[in-house]
């Protein structure tokens, strides 16, 4: 009996576990936006211009930022980082020069 009570609360305590894990990923992919467009621009399928186009963004587009990562500089830009953003087609790259953020930003 005693075994039994044991077994169910450690199912019990890995059952919960997982729902608070598959929560916190839900609510992450589900987060308003954190970024906003400041002049209209092009997203790409990676962080360079050089790269297949994804999406035609208008200025003031709200955007969900997802990470920061390094990437191709522009030309007429000093700035080698880009944003990985979520859009309808999944997942884009945008130039920092082009977006503002949060400070706190994750690298990706």
């Amino acid at each position: 009996m005693r075994k039994t009570l044991v077994t169910g609360g450690v199912v019990a305590i890995l059952a919960v576990g997982a729902i608070a894990t598959a929560s916190a990923a839900s609510a992450a992919e589900t987060a308003g936006p954190n970024g906003v467009v400041t002049h209209a621009t092009t997203s790409y399928s990676s962080p360079s211009n050089q790269s297949a186009p994804v999406s035609s963004l208008p200025k003031d587009t709200a955007l969900q930022v997802q990470c920061v990562v390094e990437g191709q500089t522009p030309a007429g830009s000093s700035n080698f980082y880009w944003f990985r953003i979520s859009d309808p087609n999944g997942s884009s790259f945008v130039h920092r020069d082009s977006v503002t953020v949060a400070p706190d930003l994750r690298h990706c």
